[in-house]
Protein backbone atom coordinates (compact mmCIF):
# COMPACT_ATOMS: atom_id res chain seq x y z
CA UNK A 1 0.00 0.00 0.00
CA UNK A 2 1.26 3.31 -0.80
CA UNK A 3 2.74 5.63 2.38
CA UNK A 4 2.07 9.08 3.28
CA UNK A 5 5.43 9.85 2.43
CA UNK A 6 5.26 8.52 -0.98
CA UNK A 7 1.48 11.04 -1.52
CA UNK A 8 3.35 13.46 -0.04
CA UNK A 9 6.33 13.27 -3.05
CA UNK A 10 3.44 12.98 -5.57
CA UNK A 11 2.06 16.38 -4.56
CA UNK A 12 5.21 17.73 -4.25
CA UNK A 13 5.97 16.83 -7.57
CA UNK A 14 3.16 17.77 -9.53
CA UNK A 15 1.43 20.32 -7.53
CA UNK A 16 2.08 24.11 -9.09
CA UNK A 17 -1.27 26.29 -8.57
CA UNK A 18 -0.95 28.96 -5.91
CA UNK A 19 -3.60 27.58 -3.31
CA UNK A 20 -2.43 23.97 -3.41
CA UNK A 21 0.98 25.73 -2.49
CA UNK A 22 0.01 27.02 0.18
CA UNK A 23 -2.09 24.35 1.47
CA UNK A 24 0.76 22.06 0.95
CA UNK A 25 3.24 24.09 3.00
CA UNK A 26 0.93 24.75 5.62
CA UNK A 27 -0.96 21.38 6.46
CA UNK A 28 1.28 19.03 4.89
CA UNK A 29 4.66 20.94 5.79
CA UNK A 30 3.81 22.13 8.90
CA UNK A 31 5.66 25.26 8.16
CA UNK A 32 5.26 28.25 10.70
CA UNK A 33 3.36 31.33 9.86
CA UNK A 34 6.55 33.17 10.41
CA UNK A 35 8.72 31.06 8.16
CA UNK A 36 9.59 32.43 4.77
CA UNK A 37 8.51 29.17 3.18
CA UNK A 38 4.81 29.93 4.48
CA UNK A 39 5.17 33.99 3.87
CA UNK A 40 6.10 33.31 0.47
CA UNK A 41 3.20 30.55 -0.24
CA UNK A 42 0.62 32.62 1.22
CA UNK A 43 1.36 36.25 -0.53
CA UNK A 44 1.42 33.64 -3.36
CA UNK A 45 -2.02 32.39 -2.58
CA UNK A 46 -3.13 35.90 -1.82
CA UNK A 47 -2.96 36.58 -5.77
CA UNK A 48 -4.99 33.71 -6.62
CA UNK A 49 -8.26 33.45 -8.25
CA UNK A 50 -9.69 32.19 -5.73
CA UNK A 51 -8.65 34.35 -2.79
CA UNK A 52 -9.54 37.29 -5.22
CA UNK A 53 -13.20 36.25 -5.51
CA UNK A 54 -13.77 35.99 -1.89
CA UNK A 55 -12.33 39.41 -1.37
CA UNK A 56 -14.14 40.80 -4.39
CA UNK A 57 -17.68 39.94 -3.08
CA UNK A 58 -17.48 40.72 0.45
CA UNK A 59 -19.52 43.36 1.54
CA UNK A 60 -18.06 46.11 3.52
CA UNK A 61 -19.66 45.38 6.61
CA UNK A 62 -17.65 41.78 6.28
CA UNK A 63 -20.79 39.55 5.32
CA UNK A 64 -21.61 38.25 1.48
CA UNK A 65 -24.93 39.05 2.19
CA UNK A 66 -27.05 36.49 3.68
CA UNK A 67 -25.89 34.45 6.07
CA UNK A 68 -27.69 31.33 6.25
CA UNK A 69 -30.30 31.19 3.51
CA UNK A 70 -29.85 32.76 -0.12
CA UNK A 71 -31.31 36.03 -1.03
CA UNK A 72 -33.78 34.88 -3.41
CA UNK A 73 -35.06 38.13 -4.60
CA UNK A 74 -31.23 39.10 -5.21
CA UNK A 75 -31.28 41.01 -8.63
CA UNK A 76 -27.71 39.00 -9.66
CA UNK A 77 -26.88 35.73 -8.31
CA UNK A 78 -23.45 36.05 -6.40
CA UNK A 79 -20.60 33.66 -6.47
CA UNK A 80 -21.53 33.02 -2.77
CA UNK A 81 -25.10 32.28 -1.77
CA UNK A 82 -24.52 33.00 1.62
CA UNK A 83 -21.79 34.31 4.13
CA UNK A 84 -21.41 30.98 5.49
CA UNK A 85 -20.72 29.49 1.97
CA UNK A 86 -18.20 31.90 1.38
CA UNK A 87 -16.82 31.52 4.88
CA UNK A 88 -17.02 27.51 3.86
CA UNK A 89 -14.87 28.00 0.98
CA UNK A 90 -12.38 30.38 3.06
CA UNK A 91 -11.90 27.69 5.39
CA UNK A 92 -11.03 25.04 2.74
CA UNK A 93 -8.76 27.77 1.44
CA UNK A 94 -7.12 27.11 5.15
CA UNK A 95 -7.22 30.99 5.45
CA UNK A 96 -5.60 32.14 9.11
CA UNK A 97 -7.26 34.06 11.55
CA UNK A 98 -5.33 37.45 10.58
CA UNK A 99 -6.12 36.98 6.90
CA UNK A 100 -7.67 40.64 6.15
CA UNK A 101 -10.86 38.46 4.94
CA UNK A 102 -11.51 36.45 8.10
CA UNK A 103 -11.24 39.67 10.21
CA UNK A 104 -13.12 41.68 8.51
CA UNK A 105 -15.81 38.85 8.95
CA UNK A 106 -14.56 37.97 12.08
CA UNK A 107 -15.77 41.26 13.39
CA UNK A 108 -19.33 40.69 12.60
CA UNK A 109 -19.81 37.16 13.50
CA UNK A 110 -18.10 38.59 17.14
CA UNK A 111 -21.56 40.46 17.03
CA UNK A 112 -23.98 37.83 15.92
CA UNK A 113 -22.03 35.91 18.45
CA UNK A 114 -22.87 38.11 21.26
CA UNK A 115 -26.11 39.25 20.51
CA UNK A 116 -25.40 42.99 19.47
CA UNK A 117 -27.17 42.17 15.78
CA UNK A 118 -28.08 39.57 13.77
CA UNK A 119 -28.50 38.33 10.35
CA UNK A 120 -30.04 39.90 7.30
CA UNK A 121 -32.02 36.35 6.40
CA UNK A 122 -35.87 36.14 7.17
CA UNK A 123 -37.31 34.61 10.12
CA UNK A 124 -37.87 31.21 10.44
CA UNK A 125 -41.22 30.48 11.86
CA UNK A 126 -41.19 27.13 12.21
CA UNK A 127 -43.60 25.50 14.74
CA UNK A 128 -42.97 28.45 17.28
CA UNK A 129 -43.38 31.81 15.62
CA UNK A 130 -39.26 31.98 15.44
CA UNK A 131 -38.22 31.98 18.74
CA UNK A 132 -35.85 28.60 18.11
CA UNK A 133 -34.71 29.81 15.23
CA UNK A 134 -33.73 33.26 16.73
CA UNK A 135 -32.12 31.38 19.69
CA UNK A 136 -30.00 29.59 17.36
CA UNK A 137 -28.57 32.34 15.33
CA UNK A 138 -25.82 33.46 17.89
CA UNK A 139 -24.57 29.68 18.24
CA UNK A 140 -24.38 29.20 14.38
CA UNK A 141 -22.49 32.53 14.12
CA UNK A 142 -20.06 31.51 17.18
CA UNK A 143 -19.53 28.09 15.47
CA UNK A 144 -18.48 29.91 11.79
CA UNK A 145 -15.82 32.24 13.67
CA UNK A 146 -14.60 28.97 16.07
CA UNK A 147 -13.30 27.47 12.65
CA UNK A 148 -10.60 30.31 12.70
CA UNK A 149 -10.75 31.39 15.98
CA UNK A 150 -11.34 28.81 18.97
CA UNK A 151 -10.14 31.01 21.70
CA UNK A 152 -12.51 33.83 19.80
CA UNK A 153 -13.67 35.61 23.94
CA UNK A 154 -17.42 35.94 21.59
CA UNK A 155 -17.51 32.11 21.71
CA UNK A 156 -16.95 31.08 25.23
CA UNK A 157 -20.62 31.54 26.95
CA UNK A 158 -22.50 29.92 24.22
CA UNK A 159 -19.32 27.68 23.94
CA UNK A 160 -19.98 27.07 27.69
CA UNK A 161 -23.99 26.19 27.33
CA UNK A 162 -23.51 23.47 24.95
CA UNK A 163 -20.57 21.60 26.57
CA UNK A 164 -22.65 22.19 29.98
CA UNK A 165 -25.53 20.28 28.04
CA UNK A 166 -23.11 17.91 26.14
CA UNK A 167 -21.33 16.89 29.28
CA UNK A 168 -25.30 16.14 31.11
CA UNK A 169 -26.63 14.30 27.86
CA UNK A 170 -23.85 11.78 27.96
CA UNK A 171 -23.47 11.46 31.53
CA UNK A 172 -24.61 7.89 31.41
CA UNK A 173 -22.32 6.71 29.23
CA UNK A 174 -24.27 6.86 26.21
CA UNK A 175 -26.65 9.99 24.55
CA UNK A 176 -29.83 10.71 26.11
CA UNK A 177 -31.96 11.72 23.13
CA UNK A 178 -34.93 12.35 25.64
CA UNK A 179 -33.14 15.17 27.89
CA UNK A 180 -31.34 17.24 24.91
CA UNK A 181 -35.08 17.28 23.24
CA UNK A 182 -36.31 18.30 26.61
CA UNK A 183 -33.34 21.09 26.85
CA UNK A 184 -34.16 22.47 22.88
CA UNK A 185 -38.09 22.63 24.05
CA UNK A 186 -37.49 25.06 27.08
CA UNK A 187 -34.32 26.88 24.71
CA UNK A 188 -31.48 26.08 27.51
CA UNK A 189 -29.70 24.42 24.41
CA UNK A 190 -29.95 25.40 20.39
CA UNK A 191 -31.34 22.05 18.55
CA UNK A 192 -28.28 22.83 16.09
CA UNK A 193 -25.87 22.02 18.84
CA UNK A 194 -27.11 18.14 18.49
CA UNK A 195 -24.40 16.02 18.20
CA UNK A 196 -25.70 14.74 14.80
CA UNK A 197 -25.53 18.02 13.73
CA UNK A 198 -22.75 20.31 12.20
CA UNK A 199 -22.87 23.01 14.29
CA UNK A 200 -22.13 21.60 17.47
CA UNK A 201 -19.32 19.72 16.60
CA UNK A 202 -18.46 22.95 14.91
CA UNK A 203 -18.25 24.27 18.23
CA UNK A 204 -16.96 22.09 20.88
CA UNK A 205 -13.67 20.39 18.25
CA UNK A 206 -11.35 23.10 18.57
CA UNK A 207 -11.93 24.81 22.43
CA UNK A 208 -10.72 21.94 24.81
CA UNK A 209 -13.77 21.88 26.55
CA UNK A 210 -14.51 18.41 26.32
CA UNK A 211 -11.91 15.99 28.63
CA UNK A 212 -11.01 12.76 26.82
CA UNK A 213 -13.74 10.83 28.25
CA UNK A 214 -16.84 12.78 27.02
CA UNK A 215 -15.16 13.51 23.83
CA UNK A 216 -14.66 10.27 23.49
CA UNK A 217 -18.23 8.90 23.94
CA UNK A 218 -19.46 12.01 21.62
CA UNK A 219 -16.97 11.09 18.83
CA UNK A 220 -18.49 6.91 19.60
CA UNK A 221 -21.32 8.30 18.95
CA UNK A 222 -20.56 10.40 15.62
CA UNK A 223 -19.25 6.92 14.28
CA UNK A 224 -22.18 4.85 15.44
CA UNK A 225 -24.54 6.90 14.03
CA UNK A 226 -26.69 5.97 10.97
CA UNK A 227 -27.81 9.21 10.39
CA UNK A 228 -24.66 11.08 9.54
CA UNK A 229 -24.22 14.50 10.27
CA UNK A 230 -27.00 16.73 9.58
CA UNK A 231 -26.13 19.60 7.08
CA UNK A 232 -22.75 17.38 5.78
CA UNK A 233 -24.60 14.17 4.68
CA UNK A 234 -26.80 11.57 6.22
CA UNK A 235 -24.98 8.17 5.28
CA UNK A 236 -23.07 6.44 8.51
CA UNK A 237 -19.62 7.98 9.48
CA UNK A 238 -18.50 4.47 9.84
CA UNK A 239 -20.33 3.07 6.19
CA UNK A 240 -16.43 4.14 3.91
CA UNK A 241 -17.19 5.61 0.78
CA UNK A 242 -14.83 4.69 -2.62
CA UNK A 243 -13.84 7.48 -4.86
CA UNK A 244 -16.46 6.31 -7.15
CA UNK A 245 -19.62 6.56 -4.49
CA UNK A 246 -21.53 9.59 -4.92
CA UNK A 247 -21.18 10.18 -1.26
CA UNK A 248 -17.54 10.14 -1.15
CA UNK A 249 -16.94 13.87 -0.94
CA UNK A 250 -19.76 14.13 2.03
CA UNK A 251 -18.13 11.05 3.99
CA UNK A 252 -14.76 13.15 3.40
CA UNK A 253 -16.77 16.40 4.73
CA UNK A 254 -17.69 14.28 7.85
CA UNK A 255 -14.12 13.54 8.46
CA UNK A 256 -12.93 17.20 7.92
CA UNK A 257 -15.60 18.28 10.38
CA UNK A 258 -14.21 15.99 12.98
CA UNK A 259 -10.46 16.00 12.25
CA UNK A 260 -10.25 19.07 14.80
CA UNK A 261 -11.22 17.02 17.94
CA UNK A 262 -7.95 16.30 19.55
CA UNK A 263 -8.83 12.31 19.84
CA UNK A 264 -9.52 12.08 16.19
CA UNK A 265 -6.29 10.39 15.32
CA UNK A 266 -6.65 7.79 17.48
CA UNK A 267 -10.36 6.85 17.84
CA UNK A 268 -11.21 7.71 13.63
CA UNK A 269 -8.05 8.41 11.95
CA UNK A 270 -6.35 4.87 12.58
CA UNK A 271 -9.75 3.50 11.51
CA UNK A 272 -9.94 5.31 8.40
CA UNK A 273 -6.44 5.52 7.32
CA UNK A 274 -6.03 2.50 5.39
CA UNK A 275 -9.08 3.25 3.13
CA UNK A 276 -8.05 6.25 2.69
CA UNK A 277 -4.58 5.53 1.09
CA UNK A 278 -6.07 3.08 -0.90
CA UNK A 279 -8.18 5.47 -2.47
CA UNK A 280 -5.25 7.88 -2.51
CA UNK A 281 -3.60 4.66 -4.46
CA UNK A 282 -6.32 4.32 -6.65
CA UNK A 283 -6.62 8.02 -7.61
CA UNK A 284 -2.51 8.73 -8.48
CA UNK A 285 -2.82 5.10 -10.58
CA UNK A 286 -5.47 6.86 -12.84
CA UNK A 287 -7.91 3.78 -11.58
CA UNK A 288 -11.12 5.96 -10.70
CA UNK A 289 -12.88 8.82 -13.37
CA UNK A 290 -12.08 12.18 -11.53
CA UNK A 291 -15.11 13.71 -13.85
CA UNK A 292 -17.74 14.64 -10.71
CA UNK A 293 -14.96 15.57 -8.62
CA UNK A 294 -15.46 18.96 -7.29
CA UNK A 295 -12.52 19.89 -4.75
CA UNK A 296 -11.21 23.36 -6.73
CA UNK A 297 -7.82 23.90 -5.30
CA UNK A 298 -6.22 24.14 -8.80
CA UNK A 299 -7.34 27.16 -11.09
CA UNK A 300 -8.03 25.67 -14.27
CA UNK A 301 -9.99 23.00 -12.12
CA UNK A 302 -11.58 21.48 -15.81
CA UNK A 303 -7.69 19.92 -16.27
CA UNK A 304 -7.31 16.36 -15.84
CA UNK A 305 -4.17 16.29 -13.77
CA UNK A 306 -5.60 19.60 -12.02
CA UNK A 307 -8.14 17.40 -10.81
CA UNK A 308 -6.01 14.82 -9.73
CA UNK A 309 -3.96 16.45 -7.68
CA UNK A 310 -6.40 18.29 -6.23
CA UNK A 311 -8.11 15.04 -5.05
CA UNK A 312 -5.22 13.76 -3.65
CA UNK A 313 -4.34 17.10 -2.08
CA UNK A 314 -7.94 17.07 -0.05
CA UNK A 315 -7.16 13.46 1.42
CA UNK A 316 -3.67 14.64 1.63
CA UNK A 317 -4.68 16.78 4.38
CA UNK A 318 -6.96 14.41 6.13
CA UNK A 319 -4.23 12.08 6.37
CA UNK A 320 -2.25 14.68 8.24
CA UNK A 321 -4.28 14.91 10.80
CA UNK A 322 -4.72 10.66 11.49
Amino acid sequence: MITVKRITEYLSEHISDPAQKYIMVKEIHGKHPSSSAYLIAYNGMKQSKWYRELAAEQWEDGSWGMFHTMDAKAEKKPRFLTTEAALGRAHELSLPKDDPIIVKAAELLERYARGEETWRDRIEMHKDNGKGHMYCRPFMSAAQLGMFDPDNSAIRPLLGVVANKVETAFSSGTFDGEFWDREVREYRVPVIAHPGNMYGSMLLQCSGCLDDNLQRLYLEYMMNSENGIYYVSRIPLSDKQTFESGNFRQWLGMLELLSGFTLFPKLIGTVVLPHLLNETERIINDEVVLDNHKTRYAEDWRNKDKRKTDAVLRIARLLAKC
